[in-house]
């Protein structure tokens, strides 16, 4: 039977861009922007925070990485929860994240406009126009084009990161500034540990690790675009666990080095602490250039999480789960219908968010984001985990695949999905955060709701989608049985 799709995802990315493309989706202006806040909430205490999200990621990866390799699918971590976790689970997931993309994108382009008119005061409103105009061009065209774009931004973003590290490095040993060596006298001065990590208490790290999660949001981008990369089998794992190991230094060394040289105290999100840092110790050249820098992270991130959502409805048309016709795909191999819906629902979130008010946009999506984003990720955890199950079943073991969770590593992936599910449940917990909590519960149980009622009044039919792909018991027949 018909599913929609008309052929297959153009195959235009190469192996080096997709590390450097799950890194764009992750570095972006939330790091250079948001982080400044959460250092000003949790103090030293951050450091605890992300190694903890960093742990969580690399959890998240593994497991997909095995997913990928050895049960490829066209429509990605959606087709995965879709198969091993059912429509339903699939349906909240796969809807949330589009919705948790469609919302996030403007705000990013938003977030281009603020700096944009910081540096060279002009009209707002069209420079944030003109930041989503820039994104459709890019993602109407083929998919090589975009992951140039998207990859050289990425090694942009990262060159920065090293230049803060070396310059906030010199400044810690005194080869900047006037203070000489400063050691630990910035934010550890007190002789008491305790209050040292945790001046404002412990539950304030508690309740702001969704915010943390939201830092590292796009990681999955990478299991989005392996549908498309020329050497998937290769490049798939090898790219699932170097952006762990990448990501967790380029967050890690930057953080300490700001904890080492600037009073958490000072910390804000009036404009990037990378540029506050810099400018405390009069580098007032860089500080201008970490500035700018924002602009490129937010558009990055806009740019990686516009081709991530695309894909992502792709996915749920491919399963089943969405209109056939957003899953028919142009003779470029893009899924062009797909594009111009999300298109049309971020041109709308954004001529809204003008209305409402920029920054305060950006702000209130940042806990939506990190729920819905998370909830992804614990859907490809469980995905991988009921996998495993059915391989067990079947009579297979991990030495049968082709890319496993290595058995001393097995644990990571338990404590990823234990840790972002005590994350969700801490974010209601949260001042002011209840608002954020109930939205984000309706982002994934409406489109639950919606389904149910269509397919109660005989206008949804998922089991009569027959997926083209090989099927699990097809990849691993039950032993003894052809």
């Amino acid at each position: 039977m018909n599913n929609g799709d008309s052929g297959e995802l153009k195959r235009g990315i190469k192996s080096w861009q997709v590390a450097f493309i799950g890194l764009g989706g992750v570095i972006g202006s939330c790091y250079f922007l948001g982080l400044g806040a959460l250092i000003r909430d949790m103090g030293p205490a951050v450091i605890i925070a992300f190694a903890v999200v960093g742990l969580i990621v690399y959890g998240m990866m593994i497991s997909y990485a095995e997913l990928l390799v050895n049960v490829p699918r066209k429509g990605s971590f959606v087709a995965y929860t879709n198969e091993f976790l059912g429509p339903t689970a699939s349906i909240g997931i796969g809807w949330a994240f589009w919705f948790n993309w469609v919302c996030y994108v403007p705000s990013e382009a938003i977030a281009v406009a603020v700096v944009l008119n910081s540096l060279f005061p002009g009209n707002q409103v069209m420079y944030a126009i003109g930041t989503l105009l820039l994104l459709t061009v890019i993602n109407l065209s083929a998919v090589d084009i975009f992951a140039k774009i998207e990859s050289t931004l990425s090694i942009i973003k990262v060159c920065s990161i090293i230049i803060f590290s070396v310059l906030a490095f010199g400044i810690w040993v005194g080869l900047w500034g006037s203070n000489g060596f400063l050691g630990t006298s910035i934010n550890f001065g007190s002789g008491a540990i305790l209050t040292d990590l945790f001046p404002n208490g412990c539950g304030i790290v508690l309740t702001s690790m969704v915010t943390v999660l939201v830092t590292f949001q796009g990681t999955e981008i990478v299991g989005l675009a392996a549908a498309e990369t020329q050497d998937p089998e290769t490049a798939v794992p090898k790219a699932c666990r170097s952006v762990s190991y990448r990501i967790l230094l380029l967050y890690m060394i930057p953080i300490v080095l700001i904890l080492l040289v600037f009073p958490t105290g000072l910390a804000s999100l009036d404009g990037s602490v990378f540029s506050q840092v810099l400018a405390e110790y009069n580098l007032g050249f860089w500080a201008a250039v970490m500035a700018g820098i924002v602009l490129v992270a937010a558009f990055s991130c806009a740019n990686t999480g516009f081709y991530g959502t695309v894909r992502c409805l792709y996915g749920l048309s491919v399963e089943g789960l969405a209109p056939k016709c957003l899953g028919k795909l142009d003779a470029k191999g893009s899924p062009r219908n797909a594009v111009l819906l999300t298109l049309g629902a971020m041109w709308l979130v954004l001529i809204l968010g003008l209305f409402s008010g920029g920054s305060e946009l950006y702000e209130s999506l940042l806990s939506v984001s990190g729920f819905t984003g998370t909830l992804a990720w614990i859907g490809i955890i469980a995905a991988q985990k009921v996998f495993r199950m059915r391989l067990k079943k079947n009579g297979y073991s991990d030495k049968n695949l082709l890319a496993a969770v290595p058995k001393n590593q097995d644990w990571t992936t338990t404590f990823s999905f234990v840790a972002q599910s005590l994350c969700l449940i801490m974010l209601a917990f949260g001042e002011g955060q209840l608002p954020v909590f109930i939205i984000a519960v309706a982002a994934v149980a409406l489109p639950i709701i919606v389904a149910a009622v269509m397919k109660k009044s005989g206008r949804y039919h998922p089991e009569a989608v027959q997926s083209t792909e090989i099927q699990f018991d097809e990849l691993f027949p039950p032993k003894g049985k052809d």
